[in-house]
């Protein structure tokens, strides 16, 4: 049997004018991650990135902190996230012509302050255009829809459950770095839950978390999820 290992990236810029890129406490988090791994013995067969900056930040600080070589990292843009974010940032005020229910959530977005109270006020939008996108109302604004986001996960892990030539036929070790969405539908993959159950979970998912999957030819099974062993100080636990 084989093990492919989720991980979330670790705490990016939230609300900056760059996103993609980690915040000093997540390239701490990232640090831990790799030194973790180390202490550990933890050594992976093979290592996958999505396209994001965040991403591969994510993997090449931990990576290198474990001894791993970063040069070894595949790209696959298959476990890039989904684009409900954008619909919050560029499209709400269209979103709130089409559901005037979202019209509160949206005021109190634009007047937080703080970062506590941003990221709340965030949350709970984002919450509320990703139940509209997941039930296919939003289609009109050109992002990619759930269903189109699931294929395009689950392509991706095809690719990696199947492996290069050169891989093991068992006892592979992957670990393959992404965002909140990916990782939902492959827990979704693992347990078979409902689209509303597999995204719910997901928001649970913390900065720099593991979630670990085992595989055979036939099988992907959960083995693990949202763990954080290798950041045991629970001020280092974030969401964004």
């Amino acid at each position: 049997m084989s093990s492919l290992v989720f991980v979330r990236h670790a705490q990016a810029s939230f609300l900056s004018k760059d996103y993609d890129k980690l915040s000093e406490h997540g390239e701490q988090q990232a640090e831990q991650l790799g030194l973790f791994w180390k202490a550990q013995g933890k050594r992976f067969t093979e290592m996958v990135v999505g396209p994001c900056q965040r991403h591969r930040q994510t993997a090449e600080i931990a990576l290198a902190a474990s001894g791993h070589s970063s040069s070894e990292i595949l790209e696959l843009r298959e476990f890039d996230e989904h684009q409900v974010d954008q619909l919050v940032t560029q499209h709400r005020q269209s979103l709130v012509e089409e559901f005037s229910e979202l019209q509160d959530l949206v005021h109190s977005f634009e007047k937080a302050t703080g970062r506590h109270e941003q990221a709340r006020s965030f949350q709970l939008l984002f919450e509320a255009v990703t139940e509209r996108w997941l039930a296919g109302k939003v289609a009109r604004h050109g992002v990619e829809s759930w269903i189109d986001f699931q294929d395009r996960v689950n392509r991706g892990i095809r690719l990696v459950l199947a492996g290069s030539e050169n891989s093991q036929q068992t006892g592979r070790r992957v670990a393959v770095f992404s965002s909140v969405g990916p990782i939902s539908v492959a827990f979704q993959r693992s347990t078979g839950c409902s689209d509303e159950s597999a995204v719910s979970t997901g928001w649970r998912l913390r900065n720099c978390s593991l979630t670990q999957m085992l595989f055979t030819a036939d099988r992907f099974t959960l083995d693990s999820f949202n763990t954080l062993s290798h950041l045991p100080n629970q001020n280092d636990w974030t969401y964004r």
